[in-house]
């Protein structure tokens, strides 16, 4: 039998990384430099490198796929740079300003000079109002002019040069008879303009954060939809005969279709294939409450994983941008392998935000960076070996990290170049720390009932600290940890979310609420029956977003499958408050106020083979009789340089146990075991460090 292989590729910021494995459950990964200026490049480079080392060639290996996912950053990125097509927006007459008042955006600094003005979007002058007019149920109560609209288009278009246009119209997520009519008119006489309409990204109410996942989604569609064109040509030339598919930011996965129609859902991609991947992990090892921790070449994000379950947020912000989507909940932070170290204006030292990227990247790279960064600080401490970088792929010049260090930051500190170095390590670890306590004791968890998750190429060198520091007693570094974020992307499902305002209260007809359920069922159905999925292998959840009147948020609850009644209202309202005050503290719940129903949400999942990693028989060696070398390191932490022991991971077994101070080499990452600290490796080649 032929190989059938998986592919997961998934494009950060510094680096594009690639994971394939087999039906046997063989696994290879590699990576390559992202290539901000030409994405399709890095893509293609992790390919060659993967099959080169498998030994078959790209066009054997992308023909054998059975099944390709890819996480991107393209959309992450277009929003944070605010690089993206330029915007013509349509509105209702008398909303041409809701982007700009926005939830009146100030911040609780009181500096006014620290006040800033909500970045502009769209101009000012490519906004364009239009007469027309529902009312609250829905009902037009001023009918649109098709002339007007044309018009309005046409001075979008051919004066103002737009390359994208946005329609969000008063109601519409009741009625969508004019948003559709608009789309069709700009099809018929701008076929090459891309169009995206509330009604169709975000059929949900309150205007502002309609208007901003509409306006955002345009933003960011037409590179989007050139990078799919892109990459499935550029596949399907070099053998590719399976669907592409995308990982979304509630996790699962979307079809190059849909992706075209809602750019908007690839936010955030990247970093939701880790949790999916750990969350997995933690299913296969028998582990349910899990932080996990992802730190590669741009940035550290974190997430929360209890009872295997992720938690999603509603109404996310991208920037400064609020936003309806929900997606998984995963929190970023600076510190990366790449992040630039610097002294502010007090003299004290930084990290981030600001990254060296792939390209110059780190000052030891040798490609003509100028600012010290997190990788230059571990390599002057030793703990990466300049040989043996990317598995002696690529050769790091430790004298240039040096002079940078002594000239930028320990002359003006007064400290040597060691104590400089071990304090943007201990900078770094103390970042770390703070975003873990965002998403754990912020929230209520005691990180100690955890098991930290690390991966990403940067963070096994920092992940026994970060535990000691906020108390972590174990932590699992995958084995494919380096990548891990690419694997994590064959472990989602095909997924189809939908949302809609739909309005119930006591003593209202259900029957509304029920029509949009089962409207909404049949759509996420006939959208994964389309991509392969038989009818009776797909899985349709309902939930309702409910809150008591009176308040700004809802609760998202479970609905049964079958068609709703007044009685179901009851028992909600009836179980509401505990599952309240469950999520915002005890007494927080309005118990005298009338629990209603303002949204409802139907998610299809289509269940996909997935390739589980090859176990290994358990073979622990004796300690002594590993092969080993000794590295001069300088302990950030102790502020002593120490010889300590070096292990090659491709000669250590499963069940073999080692003790700090010690460090492990993989080809794409370095993990440090520190003092009175030890890590196993299991059947799995997973380490679990024990602290």
């Amino acid at each position: 039998m032929a190989d059938s292989y998986h592919i997961g590729i998934d494009m950060g910021g510094t680096f594009t990384d690639i994971v394939v494995i087999n039906h046997k459950g063989e696994i290879w990964t590699d990576k390559a430099d992202t290539t901000p200026n030409n994405l399709i490049e890095g893509l293609l480079n992790s390919i060659e490198n993967v099959s080169n080392q498998m030994g078959v060639s790209q066009v054997q290996l992308l023909h054998q796929c059975t099944r390709f996912v890819h996480g991107t950053t393209i959309v992450t990125n277009s929003i944070a740079e605010l690089k993206g097509a330029k915007v013509g927006l349509l509105v209702t007459r008398g909303f041409k300003d809701t982007l700009r008042i926005a939830r009146s955006p100030r911040t609780s600094d009181r500096d006014h000079h620290k006040q800033s003005n909500m970045p502009n979007l769209v101009e000012r002058n490519c906004i364009l109002e239009i007469n027309e007019r529902l009312d609250k149920n829905g009902r037009v109560v001023v009918e649109m002019s098709d002339e007007e609209v044309l018009e309005a288009v046409k001075q979008l278009v051919e004066v103002q040069n737009v390359e994208t246009i946005a329609v969000t119209f008063l109601w519409s997520f009741l009625n969508d008879i004019h948003e559709q009519r608009v789309k069709r008119i700009i099809e018929l006489h701008y076929p090459s303009i891309y169009v995206s309409i509330s009604c169709e990204v975000h059929p949900v109410m309150r205007e502002y954060e309609r208007m901003n996942t509409t306006t955002l989604n345009a933003f960011t569609g037409p590179k989007v939809v050139r990078y799919v064109d892109i990459i499935n040509q550029s596949l399907e030339e070099r053998g590719l005969n399976t669907p592409i598919v995308f990982i979304q930011s509630f996790g699962g996965s979307l079809s190059a279709e849909e992706v075209r129609v809602a750019p908007i859902k690839l936010v955030d991609s990247g970093p939701i294939g880790g949790v999916l991947g750990a969350n997995y992990l933690g299913k296969t090892l028998g582990i349910t409450s899990m932080i996990t921790g992802d730190m590669g070449g741009t940035s550290f994000d974190c997430s929360i994983i209890q009872g295997n379950k992720y938690t999603q947020t509603q109404r996310v912000y991208l920037r400064e941008f609020l936003t309806g989507l929900s997606k998984i909940d995963v929190t970023a932070s600076d510190p990366g392998g790449g992040s630039i170290a610097w002294i502010d204006s007090r003299g004290i030292p930084q990290v981030g935000p600001q990254s060296a990227s792939s390209y110059p990247g780190p000052i030891s790279y040798g490609r003509g960076g100028e600012f010290p960064t997190v990788t230059d600080a571990n390599v002057i401490l030793g703990f990466i070996d300049p040989a043996y970088f990317l598995g002696g792929r690529m050769n790091l010049e430790k004298d240039k990290a040096e002079d940078i260090f002594r000239d930028q930051l320990a002359a003006p500190l007064k400290m040597s170049v060691l104590d400089t170095a071990a304090s943007i390590y201990q900078l770094v670890i103390a970042r770390i720390s703070s975003a873990i306590r965002s998403v754990s004791v912020e929230r209520g968890h005691d990180p100690k009932d955890f098991t930290f998750v690390s991966y990403g190429g940067a963070l096994p060198l920092f992940t026994a600290e970060v535990c000691r520091e906020i108390g972590i007693k174990r932590a699992v570094i995958p084995a494919s940890s380096a990548v891990f974020s690419a694997q994590g992307l064959l472990a989602g499902d095909d997924v189809r979310s939908l949302v809609k305002s739909s309005f119930w209260r006591a003593g209202q007809d259900v029957d509304g609420v029920n029509n949009d359920l089962l409207e909404m069922e049949e759509k996420v159905t006939d959208s994964l029956i389309q991509s392969g999925f038989e009818r009776n292998d797909i899985q349709v959840q309902r939930f309702g977003d409910f809150k008591f009147e009176g308040q700004m948020f809802e609760i998202s609850v479970p609905l049964p499958s079958r068609l709703l009644n007044e009685k179901d209202l009851d028992e909600i309202s009836k179980n509401f408050a505990p599952l309240y005050e469950a999520e915002y503290g005890p007494g927080t719940a309005w118990i005298d106020s009338e629990v209603i129903l303002l949204t409802v949400r139907v998610t299809g999942i289509g269940s996909v083979v997935k390739f589980k990693p090859k176990s290994f028989d358990y073979n622990p060696q004796m300690v002594s009789d590993l092969p080993k070398k000794q590295r001069s390191i300088y302990l950030p932490m102790e502020r002593k340089l120490e010889k300590v022991v070096v292990y090659n991971d491709q000669v250590i077994t499963p069940g073999t146990c080692l003790s700090g101070p010690a460090i492990i080499e993989r080809s794409q990452t370095t993990i440090f075991i520190p003092n009175g600290a030890s890590a196993h490796m299991d059947d799995y080649r997973n380490y679990v460090l024990e602290m």
